[in-house]
């Protein structure tokens, strides 16, 4: 299971589900290795080095 609750980047945590299991998609710069979520995301670039070198969809933030 995923080591994050929320997005490293932005912060943004999933949100809803009364009985868990809910979760954001986390993706991974290849270039730096910055993680960030769907909203935080520069079009289909890294929003902290601009690569469009990324692994989508690499992991997910569960809610906690």
């Amino acid at each position: 299971m995923s080591t994050f609750s929320a997005c490293p980047s932005c912060g943004y945590h999933a949100s809803g589900g009364l009985f868990g299991g809910v979760y954001i998609w986390l993706h991974k710069c290849r270039n730096k290795g910055h993680w960030f979520c769907e909203r935080c995301k520069n079009g289909d670039l890294c929003p902290k080095c601009g690569t469009d070198s990324v692994y989508w969809k690499a992991d997910q933030a569960f809610k906690s």
